[in-house]
């Protein structure tokens, strides 16, 4: 056991960094905070490369090699309000895009921004037995905060990968049935229906522009909730969860 009690320690240093996607990118490093997240790292087999304890916290529990350090670090390197009693610097989990070939139900998220809308509906893909998320296009930094805390456990529950092209997007899922969700769209079908596919892949677009043309026209059939005719449209994350929900009950 170590301990670091200044803040201008090179190692806290380089911990602070990784608040930044950019370093979180060079370095293949995210951080987490709480005991809770520690155990949820440790249950699905991320490698750990450094556990900071507060000073005064009981860390009997804590089974790996830890650092003790003083509140004021620990006030450095925490990214919500007030000091956190764990943090934890863990590796980046790669997942194999070809593996996504065999899977069943995938949720895709094109140009997804809300790091919140994000963590929300893997949160959900995992309750609702979806087998990934695919993220498309310009997404938000799954690996920030955020994302995690909005994933609430479950992040590492299922595999999330990223995909920029469309002509590997078709490689990967050719002979699924491929499903847009589009707003207010003419000939479509209730999640209900597509339920009992074999491989299914649901493409939802952004809140502010939604699919676009390249993910449209691959699109098999097309889903759009119902709704009361006084309100304009559902957040994001609420409408993923919604369409996998009605597949989960109809499987």
């Amino acid at each position: 056991m170590h301990a670091i009690e200044s803040v201008s320690n090179k190692k806290i240093k380089e911990t602070v960094k990784l608040r930044q996607k950019k370093y979180r990118d060079e370095s293949g490093l995210f951080i987490v905070e709480g005991e809770k997240a520690l155990e949820d790292l440790i249950s699905n087999g991320i490698k750990i490369r450094d556990i900071f304890v507060l000073s005064g916290y009981d860390a009997c529990k804590i089974k790996q090699e830890y650092t003790l350090v003083s509140p004021e670090v620990m006030k450095k390197i925490t990214t919500t309000e007030g000091i956190c009693n764990i943090f934890v610097v863990a590796e980046k989990k790669r997942y194999d895009v070809k593996s996504f070939k065999r899977y069943k139900r995938v949720i895709l998220l094109e140009d997804i921004a809300d790091p919140g809308n994000l963590g929300t509906i893997i949160r959900s893909a995992a309750a609702f037995n979806f087998d990934g998320v695919v993220l498309y296009g310009n997404c938000t930094d799954l690996y920030s905060s955020k994302v995690i805390r909005s994933s609430a456990g479950n992040f590492f529950k299922l595999p999330v990968i990223e995909i920029k092209d469309v002509d590997e997007l078709k490689e990967i899922f050719n002979g699924y049935i491929k499903i847009s969700t589009l707003p207010g769209s003419e000939n479509t079908v209730m999640p209900r229906d597509c339920a009992k596919e074999d491989k299914l892949l649901i493409m939802m677009g952004s809140e502010a522009k939604g699919l676009s043309g390249d993910l449209k026209s691959l699109s098999d059939k097309n889903i759009t909730l119902k709704m009361a005719k006084d309100v304009e449209s559902l957040n994001l994350a609420v409408s993923a969860s919604i369409i996998m929900y009605e597949i989960f009950l109809y499987i």
